[in-house]
């Protein structure tokens, strides 16, 4: 089961990265100090990007929906997937995505991705259809979780762990009822 879903995977990278209008793949050191390649992928008619994770246990595939407002990230070895509202007023636009890709493909230095938190809703989501086709896609088969995104420290609900998900242009931490292992 486990190599079906490696294949698949894989398979859907591949694929994803032909369909996609511009890609990039980099391996970056990790603040750990281990080794994580990514791939982004950016559509523009479809007012999508993609962002695949390999980093071992915390490899992990997110969906910016653009065109629904909708984030989703589907954390592998959590066995789950988390959606928030994408914040258009802090949330880097389709066009900054763009410019992460061209300093990526340039190695150019950039700054360090803006960081995010979200307390995640204990309950599984009832109906995923609301959040668009693409995000049902990515989560099928998956309990999926509504993350709320924390603005300010005094507002944070300590409901538990946080799991890290470090992307090219974004730092994420998922706080609350998260599949940690």
């Amino acid at each position: 089961m486990a190599k079906l879903l490696a294949l698949a995977v894989f398979v859907a990278a591949f694929l994803a990265q032909v369909l996609a209008e511009e890609a990039v793949s980099v391996s970056k050191t990790r603040k750990d100090g281990g080794l994580s390649r990514y791939m982004l992928l950016i559509n523009k008619e479809e007012q999508l990007a993609t962002e695949h994770v390999w980093a071992g246990r915390d490899s992990a595939t997110v969906l910016f929906d653009y065109k629904n407002g909708i984030i989703a990230y589907r954390v592998f070895d959590g066995r789950a997937c988390y959606a928030a509202k994408m914040n258009r007023n802090t949330f880097p636009a389709l066009d900054k995505l763009r410019e992460t890709l061209d300093n990526e493909k340039n190695h150019k230095q950039s700054p360090p991705p803006p960081g995010k938190k979200y307390n995640v809703n204990p309950v599984p989501m009832k109906d995923q259809g609301k959040l668009g086709a693409p995000v049902q896609a990515l989560c099928q088969g998956l309990p999926a979780y509504w993350a709320q995104e924390q603005i300010g420290e005094m507002f944070f609900i300590d409901a538990g762990a946080c799991l890290r998900v470090d992307l090219l242009i974004l730092d994420v931490s998922l706080c609350g009822h998260v599949g940690l292992w």
